[in-house]
């Protein structure tokens, strides 16, 4: 058993009332039996099932479980960055309770130990996933390394570990739009794919609805990326030319007196003119709305409260946080 280095696992929970005392049990089997000081830190995104109540039981029954509740739901990424804001391990273990495999964590912390300060998780298929999932996954991820340069790894998933140093500066990062996968990237520091399976702890499993895929999608690209407002200076631009040459055109027609059909080619010009305008106005708004959120300055999250059982440190005499259970 490794007593060299403190592990933090954070687990981000949202309704996972059904499959939170699984996830729990195999997990503290499977890193209790490679670690001596550990913690679980969960992190209950706003539930509202049974979530909290199962993890209070397993709070009375587990020792090193840390459970953080935030005020409402905040999202995934927010309820992660607050579990990132908590842990104190020298390297931190981020997975997903129904898709991420307990029996990882090992092999993937002694990988960050041997030089890799970011091991991030590379699902081999998307089998599971519906067709429109799995095309619009191949076309984002083309986007986004190719037109945006963004170095985001294909099929990439939350599950990675990241050492003490990733972990100060993520946190550093206070940007409403946060998205794990490209911040990671973002922040550089030499890092290391990990491809696996995923599980299905869960029958049938969550899946992203069309829309909910592509606003996520969307908010990854505007959050990382000014390219799109680069490409509609570029089709504004050019658009402003093609206006001038047409008004030069007609101004030409009329003075040499030829006769054209004026209708149906002012017609052409006006809805292609309409359709890239209001496609203009539509990238800007995504921005100026970031800018907007930007702007008030709110906190990223609030927490509602958070309870611990008793956590060991090197000997038994010693406690990290508390020395019974507690609620705050």
């Amino acid at each position: 058993m490794d007593k060299d280095c403190y592990i933090s696992i954070l687990a981000p929970l949202r309704n996972d009332a059904d499959i939170v005392t699984a996830f729990v049990e195999e997990l503290t089997e499977v890193v209790g039996a490679s670690y001596e000081n550990y913690e679980l830190v969960l992190v209950d995104d706003g539930s509202s099932d049974d979530t909290v109540e199962r993890v209070s039981e397993l709070l009375t029954k587990h020792e090193r479980i840390r459970l953080i509740r935030l005020s409402r739901p905040f999202g995934q990424e927010v309820a992660i960055a607050a579990g990132l804001d908590s842990v104190i391990g020298d390297f931190v273990v981020v997975m997903l309770p129904a898709s991420d495999p307990p029996s990882l964590v090992p092999e993937m912390v002694e990988l960050a130990r041997g030089g890799a300060e970011t091991v991030y998780g590379i699902r081999r298929d998307r089998k599971t996933d519906p067709v429109f999932i799995r095309l619009g996954a191949k076309i984002f991820y083309w986007y986004c390394n190719r037109a945006l340069k963004l170095d985001l790894p294909p099929n990439s998933t939350h599950l990675r570990v990241l050492s003490r140093r990733v972990v100060n500066a993520l946190v550093r990062i206070k940007e409403r739009g946060r998205y794990l996968r490209t911040l990671g990237q973002h922040v550089g520091y030499l890092s290391q794919a990990f491809p696996y399976d995923l599980i299905q702890r869960r029958n049938p499993p969550r899946t992203k609805g069309p829309f909910e895929a592509f606003q996520l999608a969307l908010d990854i690209v505007v959050s990382n990326s000014r390219t799109p407002l680069r490409i509609v200076t570029w089709v504004g631009l050019l658009l402003a030319l093609s206006n001038l040459l047409y008004a030069g055109y007609w101004m030409g027609t009329a003075i040499l007196g030829l006769a054209t059909p004026l209708g149906a080619s002012q017609a052409v010009h006006v809805g292609i003119m309409f359709f890239f305008l209001f496609s203009i106005l539509a990238v800007s708004s995504e921005y100026l709305g970031r800018i907007v959120e930007a702007g008030q300055g709110r906190p990223l999250y609030y927490v509602l409260d958070e309870k611990t059982s008793s956590v060991l440190l090197m000997e038994d005499g010693r406690k990290n946080i508390v020395s019974e259970s507690a609620e705050h």
